[in-house]
C-alpha cells in the first residue's frame, strides 16, 4: 500500500489552504497526501501520527520567536500561534517516533526550532551583505546556487556539489539544533539544508521550494521520492 503523508497547511481568515505543488509532488513520488488542519488537541494530533507514515512541514509565515527564547525584532513578519503549536508538536513527536520528516522553507525552520535551534528573524537586518533571498522571478526558477556537502544524504540524492534553488524567505537558520547537521549553504554562508545526524530515520529540511521546481528541475523530485520511500518502509 502507498504511504500516507501528512502535510501541514496555512491558516488565514478562517480558512485553510495549501499550494498545490506540495500534494502533487507527494503524489508523483508515490505517496498519498493528507492535508492536516490545525487541530486543537495534542491527543488528536498524536492519533493522526499513528495513522500516517510521514510528515511534510510546508512553507508559510514566521514562527513566533518566543519558541526560541527571543523577543520580536523589527523585520519579523506575520506569525500564527495556532499553526506554530501544531507543527512544533507534530515535528517533535514524529522525530521521537522516528517517522520520516521533510521540512520545506518554513518547515526547515520549524524542524530546527522544535529540536532546540533558532533562526534569524530577518536576514536583511541581521546579516551583512546577504544574497537576495526573495526572488522576483517565476516560482519554478532556480535563482541562486547552493553548495552541497559531499558526505550528505542530499548529495546522494542529487549527485552534484551544487544545486540551483528558488528562494522566497526572509528568515534563515541561526543556531543549529544538536540532532541536525547543515549540509547545504548559500553563497552568503546561510544554511540552506539540514539533515538528521541519526542514519536510521529520515529527517531533512530545505530552505527552498522543491515542490515548485520538480517539473522543470527533475533532481528536485528526488527529495520527495526518498522521503516517500522512507515512509513506505515504516510498516515493514
Amino acid at each position: 500500500m502507498k504511504p500516507l503523508i501528512a502535510i501541514t497547511c496555512s491558516l488565514e481568515d478562517g480558512r485553510i489552504f495549501l499550494n498545490h505543488g506540495y500534494y502533487r509532488a507527494v503524489e508523483r513520488a508515490g505517496g498519498i497526501p493528507v492535508v492536516v488542519p490545525p487541530l486543537g488537541r495534542e491527543q488528536d494530533l498524536g492519533e493522526l501520527l499513528d495513522r500516517v507514515h510521514g510528515l511534510l512541514l510546508a512553507g508559510g509565515p514566521d514562527v513566533d520567536p518566543r519558541h526560541f527564547n527571543e523577543s520580536p525584532r523589527p523585520g519579523l513578519g506575520e506569525i500564527n500561534p495556532k499553526r506554530d503549536a501544531v507543527e512544533l508538536y507534530l515535528c517533535r513527536e514524529a522525530v521521537r517516533r522516528r517517522k520520516p520528516v521533510f521540512g520545506i522553507c518554513r518547515g526547515i525552520q520549524v524542524i530546527n526550532i522544535a529540536l532546540g535551534g533558532s533562526v534569524y528573524q530577518d536576514i536583511g537586518s541581521e546579516i551583512e551583505k546577504p544574497l537576495k533571498h526573495r526572488q522576483e522571478a517565476p516560482r519554478w526558477y532556480g535563482s541562486h546556487e547552493v553548495r552541497v556537502e559531499k558526505d550528505s544524504m542530499l548529495y546522494g540524492l542529487i549527485k552534484a556539489e551544487t544545486l540551483l534553488v528558488n528562494s522566497f524567505h526572509h528568515q534563515a537558520l541561526k543556531d543549529i539544533a544538536r540532532p541536525l547537521r547543515p549540509v547545504a549553504f548559500a553563497p552568503d554562508g546561510l544554511v540552506e539544508a539540514v539533515e538528521g545526524i541519526s542514519e536510521d530515520a529520515f529527517l531533512l529540511g530545505v530552505q527552498w521550494h522543491p515542490e515548485e521546481m520538480w517539473e522543470v528541475y527533475p533532481e528536485q523530485l528526488e527529495l520527495f521520492k526518498s522521503f516517500v520511500e522512507a515512509a513506505a518502509r515504516i510498516d515493514e
